[in-house]
């Protein structure tokens, strides 16, 4: 499918992918309508053109699309596209962003037979929510993981990975289980892990904590600054590899600390060097 013949979008939350999603197709010449919670971001979409148009409802919407994202946190997501499984009418081609898949592919696998669902998680961001935070590039070069459903057929596919290829991002098909084992390890952990440190420091008895810390602490919590209900949902919807994650995280951490606690430096640079040599492997010796 190309560019030219992907259908009008719909798309269900305006926040920071939603709205990116929508700058980027409005570029591109797509139609595009939004459903949001507030009147006050549904103005803003239509002010930057993210939107051509939309309402605050889905029973006004949803009966009249034919491809529909579903832009909001994870809990949120599976109530809409539950609800807009039962407005759409047959053919209609259900999405999603949320950064767990189980839940979400559970939930479409129950959705009125005649619609088509594929699920979604482009693998962008960053740390401010929002319509105001949305850019037409934020997907460019990344990765936009596709998983099947029951309700999966060849049509939903070639829309949806030609909806990642317009934003930019390169469609990856995963199975569900298999991405969020790996998002929680590369996503969900780090992002309760910035949260800690924030915390933690937060409890520090200097009063110089603040003052000091400096780019290493501000880059290592970023994503502790985000939104909290995404983050919220996206740990209580997948915390079975959460918790599995975690497990492995503190042993690696346990090691770390029980061989500064015994003055074990070789054990302690050779632990550092291997996180070091796998950090630059990934991402070079700076980024």
């Amino acid at each position: 499918m190309s560019p030219a013949t992907l259908p009008p979008v719909l798309i269900v939350g305006l926040g920071l992918i939603g709205g990116s999603v929508g700058l980027r197709l409005r570029e591109q010449g797509i139609a595009v309508r939004g459903v949001t919670r507030s009147q006050e971001t549904l103005d803003r979409a239509l002010e930057l053109g993210a939107v051509q148009g939309g309402s605050l409802e889905l029973t006004r919407e949803v009966p009249d699309a034919r491809l529909i994202l579903v832009a909001a946190p994870t809990q949120t997501s599976i109530r809409l596209l539950t609800v807009a499984g039962e407005l759409a009418r047959p053919g209609t081609i259900l999405t999603d962003a949320c950064s767990s898949k189980q839940e979400v592919v559970a939930a479409m696998n129950a959705l009125p037979r005649g619609i088509a669902a594929i699920g979604g998680h482009p693998m962008a961001g960053k740390e401010l929510a929002g319509i105001n935070a949305a850019d037409s590039r934020l997907f460019e070069g990344a990765t936009w993981v596709l998983t099947k459903t029951e309700r999966s057929d060849a049509a939903s596919a070639a829309a949806c990975e030609t909806l990642a290829t317009v934003c930019g991002a390169d469609p990856l098909w995963v199975e569900p289980e298999e991405h969020d084992d790996a998002v929680a390890a590369i996503s969900h952990l780090p992002l309760l892990a910035a949260a800690a440190l924030v915390l933690a420091a937060e409890g520090s008895r200097s009063e110089l904590v603040w003052r000091l810390a400096s780019s290493g602490f501000r880059d290592i919590t970023r994503i502790a600054a985000g939104e909290p209900e995404m983050g919220a949902d996206l740990a209580l919807t997948n915390s079975p590899a959460l918790h599995e994650a975690a497990t492995l995280f503190d042993t690696h951490l346990t090691s770390l600390l029980d061989a500064a606690h015994t003055g074990d430096k070789p054990r302690l640079q050779h632990l550092l060097s291997q996180a070091a040599s796998r950090r630059r492997r990934m991402y070079g010796g700076g980024g």
